[in-house]
């Protein structure tokens, strides 16, 4: 895009953004920017274009599985639908002020946002795992036999010396360390998941306040500073009737690494009562907050795209401000929070109370070990 206003104009794209941040010395917003919105993406699609590209000519190289495994772990880091909306925030945050016209490369990235979000769609990734470990051929069907006739009471995968693998989500004997499937470690649990999720909650917590408190961009207008933090920035766009990008910016900001902290806080102080009602509700609640972390990132895009696209001279600019580092810290302890949290400790603490937790059943099998 390029902006003109007064005579001056400035363009930007992706790098631009990410080199703009880093000339500026912050230095882990832009190693942020720079994974989320530019390497991890064309790493994902490199990924997932080599898998399916295999699987379609049925090879199945050893190094299949570790590529799978790989792209799993990495795409909740890629957002590129994310900047997209941090975009058009930008576009309305200065239709007002300022002539915008829009060059190849923003079509060219939509183009990219529909084509990543039309592959999480569509992909099966257990069938790609029946694939890849099958190498082709029709999976054997399994016994049920770990489950009880009545159909009401599930004994655990861990009550019969089975681990889940993380990954692939493969049960596999106890007595292995790596999953036959994706090769990745297997545990009973995740390691440490309570000490590990608690220390990053609490360091979310601590930068979340300066994250708040301290400004996140600062504009000069003919060589006059003017700071202002998360809330003013919300603050602009309720006066200037923009009340959808408000409240947009004022959840992805404010509610969502509030709530993940404060969330992630009850799921592991509470364990009573130990009915299968508030256990289910509690386990929403967990993938609630692990699929809403990644829009906190929304406002340090805004950020990055204003910061290059308006400067223009003496007359007007807009810089980062040091906040923008303390929520970034926010943004990545509060996902990496979740990614290590194991929900399965919740029913094991109801379960060392001597409660007995009914299950909804389902057909035990139909995915092959999943």
């Amino acid at each position: 895009m390029t902006f003109e206003s007064f005579g001056f104009s400035d363009s930007a794209s992706v790098i631009d953004s990410i080199l703009i941040f880093l000339h500026n010395g912050y230095y882990f917003v832009s190693f942020m920017v720079l994974i989320s919105a530019l390497i991890f993406p064309f790493i994902l699609l490199s990924l997932i274009f080599t898998i399916s590209l295999q699987l379609r000519r049925n090879q199945y190289p050893s190094v299949l599985a570790k590529l799978f495994r790989t792209y799993l772990k990495l795409e909740e880091w890629a957002m590129v639908e994310v900047y997209l909306l941090g975009i058009m925030i930008t576009v309305i945050k200065m239709s007002d002020t300022a002539d915008i016209h829009y060059h190849a490369g923003i079509f060219c990235f939509s183009a990219l946002v529909l084509i990543s979000m039309a592959i999480t769609t569509v992909i099966d990734k257990d069938f790609f795992w029946k694939k890849i470990e099958n190498r082709g051929k029709k999976p054997h069907n399994q016994p049920a036999d770990l489950f009880s006739k009545g159909g009401q009471n599930f004994i655990t995968a861990a009550e019969n010396n089975l681990f889940l693998c993380h990954i692939c989500h493969k049960l596999s004997p106890a007595s292995i360390t790596l999953c036959p499937r994706c090769g990745d470690s297997l545990h009973s649990r995740k390691p440490k998941s309570i000490a590990r999720t608690w220390a990053l909650v609490i360091t979310s917590a601590l930068f979340f306040i300066p994250a708040n408190i301290m400004p996140i961009m600062q504009v000069d207008f003919l060589g006059v500073p003017d700071k202002s933090t998360i809330i003013d920035g919300i603050i602009y766009f309720f006066h200037s009737g923009s009340y959808l990008i408000g409240l947009v910016i004022f959840t992805a900001s404010i509610l969502v690494p509030l709530f993940k902290i404060v969330g992630l806080i009850i799921l592991l102080l509470t364990t009573r009562p130990c009915t299968p009602k508030y256990l289910r509700q509690k386990a929403t609640m967990f993938r609630f907050i692990a699929f809403i972390g990644r829009w906190s990132m929304l406002d340090i895009f805004v950020i990055a795209l204003l910061t290059v696209l308006v400067d223009f001279g003496f007359l007007t600019s807009i810089h980062a401000a040091p906040a923008a580092t303390y929520f970034c810290f926010v943004v990545a302890s509060t996902m990496l929070a979740a990614i290590t949290f194991d929900p399965r400790i919740m029913w094991d603490k109801c379960n060392s109370y001597g409660q007995n937790v009914v299950f909804i059943q389902q057909h035990p099998w139909k995915n092959h070990h999943d």
